[in-house]
């Protein structure tokens, strides 16, 4: 407490301040007047007063205090300890990226093998010309499986069952892996593969996240040693971005590959449409003009689905050769077993 020559009222305030140390300064006046009115002439006299040795008149008034036994802190200070917020945590997933090895020179690109309705003689006439090219690398660009019986369109209970069409992949892998020994063949899921996650969020939510449901374990990839890169990642081989195709709504058109090309505005191959086309567009730079190349593969499945029996499909692939960073592609068509 402060010296004997304070004046009756000063000690007044300064006992309640002492008494009610967490009180609202507000609370304090209103009690201290209440309870003492004949040594105040009004409310704002006692709220001056507490506001003064509460330190609350601001920094340099709380320099001249005689006692600053009972200054609190500022609300300034105060408050700007309350405005460290952080944002929300995100949810947002960015799309992971895969760079195909700089060492790879040939790379066969193909897809939309649907299995088990594939077309054997097809896929035959591709491999002869991996083969007679000396890929040093396979890509296989989606929808190596169809997983007719997850559609959730309306489905023959006489087609084969997904188990049968599991075994089928296993096959088609563990024949590839022997034809094709020593080099290095990549897998990518498409929208078909799709269908298996699709139908565990909707029919069998708990079995989501245990891995023997995941893609490449039913597949056993690792026993095959196939390189298995997750659904929707960017891959990118040189100067060229390799994609599915069903990112690009709307790009299956008379040209897959002029659509796909002017949405992604890079060198691009995409799968997923069936049809072979290519398109190029000349892209003035600051310096030199220069033109970016966009193809879209055929398939290698059968070309007269019974959903879809009248269509502009044919079986087709690619071969990518690259010098550098630089890559040239090669878009091949087949028709009745032959490379036209």
């Amino acid at each position: 407490m402060a010296g004997r020559n304070q004046k009756p009222n000063t000690k007044i305030v300064l006992e309640y301040i002492e008494k009610f140390p967490e009180a609202p300064v507000k609370g304090i006046a209103r009690k201290i007047f209440d309870e003492n009115k004949m040594h105040f002439d009004s409310l704002e006299q006692v709220l001056g007063r507490c506001r003064y040795y509460l330190g609350c008149n601001g920094r340099q008034n709380r320099e001249n205090l005689a006692t600053n036994q009972f200054a609190r802190e500022l609300k300034t200070e105060v408050n700007i300890v309350k405005l460290k917020k952080e944002l929300p945590e995100s949810s947002s997933e960015k799309r992971q990226r895969y760079k195909l090895p700089s060492g790879i020179k040939k790379l066969g690109v193909f897809g939309d093998v649907h299995i088990p309705y594939h077309d054997n003689e097809a896929l035959l006439t591709m491999f002869d010309k991996f083969e007679e090219e000396e890929v040093d690398a396979i890509y296989i660009n989606g929808d190596l499986l169809d997983f007719y019986s997850l559609s959730f369109h309306e489905k023959d209970p006489r087609k084969k069952r997904f188990k049968d069409e599991i075994e089928a992949g296993k096959e088609f892998l563990e024949y590839v892996r022997d034809r094709f020994q020593g080099i290095p063949i990549y897998f990518i899921p498409g929208n078909h593969e799709n269908r298996l996650e699709r139908y565990l969020r909707t029919k069998a939510v708990e079995f989501l996240d245990i891995d023997e449901f995941r893609l490449d374990v039913l597949l056993q990839v690792g026993a095959t040693r196939i390189e298995y890169i997750p659904f929707r990642t960017r891959v990118s081989f040189g100067n060229y971005l390799i994609e599915h195709g069903d990112k690009i709504p709307g790009a299956g058109g008379v040209v897959p590959a002029r659509t796909a090309l002017m949405r992604l505005k890079t060198n691009v191959i995409i799968n997923h449409f069936h049809k072979t086309s290519q398109s190029s567009q000349r892209i003035y730079n600051v310096e030199d003009s220069s033109t970016i190349n966009g193809y879209s593969l055929g398939c290698m499945c059968e070309l007269e689905p019974e959903y879809l029996e009248i269509n502009e499909w044919n079986h087709g692939f690619a071969i990518l050769y690259k010098d550098e960073s630089k890559v040239s592609v090669r878009n091949f068509k087949i028709e009745d077993g032959k490379i036209i």
